[in-house]
Formats: C-alpha cells, sequence, structure tokens
C-alpha cells in the first residue's frame, strides 16, 4: 500500500514536472519565434503565400461594377496613329481633360509620371489645359523610393506639377524595399507617405480626398482587395479609342461615355502591354498583371469604404504562439503515437489554416502563419523529446 501511495506521489510528481517543463519549453518558442520575427529573421514566405490563397478565394466580392470610380485607360491602340507611344503624347492628354472636365466628373486622377522634356508646344498646351479646368485633378508623382531615376528626373517633375497648379500623390506601392525579403516583386501593400521632403500621401488618399471622402488611415498598409462581380469588371473601364492625333475632345473621349463619367471619381492610366503592370495576390492562379491604375483603384476603393486588413500585436502574438506551443507540447506528451507522429504535426497544422480562414472571413484578420507554424511543430517536437531529456537525470541519480 505504500509502495501505491509513494508510485501515485512520484507519477503526480512527475506529470508537475513535466506541465511545467513543458510550459518553460512553450515560453522559450514562443519569445524566441516573436524577437525572431520582429527582427525579420523569419521567411515571409508561407505568411505571403496563404494570404495570396485567402486574398483570392476569400476577399469580397461585389454583385455589380462600383458605380462611384471609373478608369480610363489608354493603350498601344489608342496611339496606333502617333508617332511614339512612350511617353503618351501630351497634346493627346490635354484633348482628353478637355472633354473629361466637360463630363463633370467629381475628380481626376492622373497616372501617368512627368519627370522629363517633351515637345514645348504639347507640354504648354497640357500645362495650359491643367490650369484651366474645372474639376480637381491629382498627379501620380514618383518620389525617391523607386529606383530608376535621377535628380534631374524628381526636378523636372516638382517644376511640371508647381506650374500646372495641381497637387500630386506618390504612386509607390510597398514591396521588397519596405516588406519584403524573397523579392517575388507581388504588390500587397499600399506605400505610407513619402518619407522625404514634401512627404507626399499616397496617390489614391490624395484623390480620395479632392473628392469629399473622410479620411481614413487603414490600420495596416495591407490592400483589402475587391473581386469583381461574375462576369463584370469591378470598376467602369473605357479605352481611349484609335484616333488622328490632332482629333478634338469628342472623338478622343466620345460624347456617349459623359454621362456614365459625371460626378465619378476618375482615374486615367495606361494599359501598355510592358509598362507599369503588376502582379498582386489575385495573379497567383494566372500569372495576370494588372495596370498600376487598377491598383490604385482598389486603394481608392478601399478608402472610400473603410476597409482594412488586420494584423495582430507582437503582445497578442506571443500570447497566441504560447498557447498553441503548449497545447503542441501537451498533445504530442498525453498521445506517444510515435509512429504516427507526422498525423499530429498534420492535424494541427490543418486546424491553424482553418482557424486563419475563419478569421480572416469574419474578421478581415491575418493570422501569423509562419510563426504559427514554428510554434506547433515545435511544441509537438518538444512534447516527444524534452520530457525523456528532463527525467534522465533523475533516473541516473
Amino acid at each position: 500500500m505504500a509502495d501505491a501511495v509513494q508510485a501515485t506521489g512520484v507519477s503526480k510528481h512527475r506529470n508537475r514536472l513535466h506541465f511545467a517543463t513543458g510550459f518553460i519549453w512553450a515560453s522559450l518558442i514562443a519569445g524566441a519565434l516573436v524577437a525572431l520575427s520582429q527582427l525579420n529573421f523569419l521567411p515571409e514566405g508561407p505568411d505571403e503565400w496563404t494570404y495570396d490563397w485567402r486574398t483570392l478565394f476569400l476577399s469580397p466580392e461585389t454583385d455589380s461594377a462600383r458605380k462611384d470610380i471609373a478608369i480610363i485607360v489608354i493603350n498601344e491602340e489608342s496611339m496606333a496613329e502617333y508617332d511614339y507611344v512612350s511617353p503618351v503624347d501630351r497634346s493627346l492628354m490635354a484633348t482628353l481633360l478637355t472633354g473629361l472636365d466637360a463630363a463633370g466628373p467629381k475628380t481626376i486622377g492622373i497616372d501617368f509620371i512627368y519627370d522629363r522634356k517633351s515637345e514645348d508646344a504639347k507640354t504648354q498646351k497640357l500645362v495650359d489645359t491643367l490650369r484651366a479646368i474645372r474639376s480637381p485633378v491629382v498627379f501620380g508623382a514618383v518620389d525617391r523610393r523607386v529606383h530608376g531615376f535621377a535628380e534631374e528626373n524628381f526636378q523636372y517633375q516638382k517644376s511640371f506639377i508647381t506650374e500646372t497648379g495641381r497637387d500630386a500623390g506618390h504612386v509607390f506601392f510597398a514591396r521588397k524595399e519596405e516588406k519584403l525579403k524573397i523579392g517575388d516583386q507581388v504588390v500587397r501593400f499600399m506605400g505610407e507617405d513619402s518619407p522625404e521632403p514634401p512627404h507626399l500621401p499616397s496617390f489614391a488618399q490624395l484623390v480620395a480626398k479632392k473628392a469629399g471622402v473622410p479620411p481614413h488611415t487603414p490600420e495596416t498598409s495591407y490592400i483589402s482587395w475587391l473581386l469583381p462581380p461574375e462576369g463584370d469588371d469591378l470598376f467602369t473601364l473605357f479605352r481611349v479609342p484609335r484616333h488622328d492625333p490632332g482629333s478634338p475632345p469628342d472623338v478622343v473621349l466620345p460624347e456617349s461615355w459623359r454621362s456614365a463619367l459625371k460626378d465619378k471619381i476618375v482615374l486615367i492610366g495606361g494599359d501598355f502591354v510592358a509598362r507599369d503592370k503588376h502582379l498582386t495576390p489575385l495573379s497567383i492562379l494566372d500569372g495576370s498583371r494588372l495596370p498600376g491604375v487598377m491598383v490604385h483603384a482598389q486603394i481608392l476603393a478601399q478608402i472610400i469604404d473603410g476597409r482594412e486588413i488586420r494584423t495582430i500585436g507582437w503582445i497578442s502574438e506571443l500570447v497566441l504562439l504560447l498557447f498553441v506551443a503548449y497545447a503542441g507540447y501537451l498533445f504530442s506528451c498525453r498521445w506517444q503515437i510515435k509512429k504516427y507522429d507526422w498525423l499530429l504535426y498534420f492535424v494541427g497544422i490543418g486546424g491553424l489554416i482553418a482557424l486563419g480562414i475563419v478569421m480572416f472571413m469574419a474578421y478581415s484578420l491575418i493570422m501569423p502563419s509562419t510563426t504559427l507554424f514554428f510554434a506547433w511543430t515545435l511544441g509537438v517536437t518538444g512534447g516527444h523529446y524534452v520530457p525523456g531529456l528532463v527525467s534522465r537525470p533523475r533516473l541516473a541519480g
């Protein structure tokens, strides 16, 4: 009887020791993972890939094309009769703006960069047009986060925009330079305000402000993508038709379009084969690239709607990782199924994936899949081996 009582006491002591050891192990895992994540020492791949798939299949879908944003694009066909395609003829842009102003848009956003000289007469025509039309106009501009531009380009851009009397927002998308490390060049983030003077806001933010949209700064810089309605475009889209240089506004912007552009926020940009095309999370299946103007339209729609993608702070992540690692440890200690230990790994990872899907759909919340993956697998591994390592010195004694 005494031996049984003693054995029970030893068993309880061993269990308490295992529970305490597991908590310490889980705490070390959680602390290390959060620290490594904050220092950007963890691979970004799992988070990026799971986010891209969630975005493609679980983002909200609209019932019909948006009524508040329209896009006008210029492409190779539009300029087939011109002597050159790049840069876009400034006389053409002046004519397009004249016709668009007559339609009465709420605001015009121009997603073309004016960073170098062109034909003087055409440049002056564009400047005069911009100073004369009544519609609010916002230029897209590059800042020093965009590579490949010399100081003289920035100076010309500043001088040109100042001469028109209009405002500008930056067109930078945060990718490898600010957020990512593997360099897949997928646009997942909107760019924050320019870090250097004059600290330009984003193009979409400034367009929204000019349109009278209440200010909204999303909690994170993730773009909250909208999926188009089935069989339709997300935004009302117009393509400038092929025409002869010097054509009047009614040819460049047919009068039949004007009622559809009235009181709309109108973005003008390019849809050229090899210029300003971007991979996005929506590209994950077919590799299709979106014109930059359409990415800006997505960001603009997000600002108008007040939508945002959320993430958890490091303290919440620490607590979550502690719980997951400890749960993995305890499950592994309780069910010593070494022959089928892979099952415990995959069941746990499957549960974490399901949790990420639910949280994204219900709350637009991105769970930290990379650190959760490591927390669970290291917790399970610790449950297999750490108790034996702790008990072995006591047995030897």
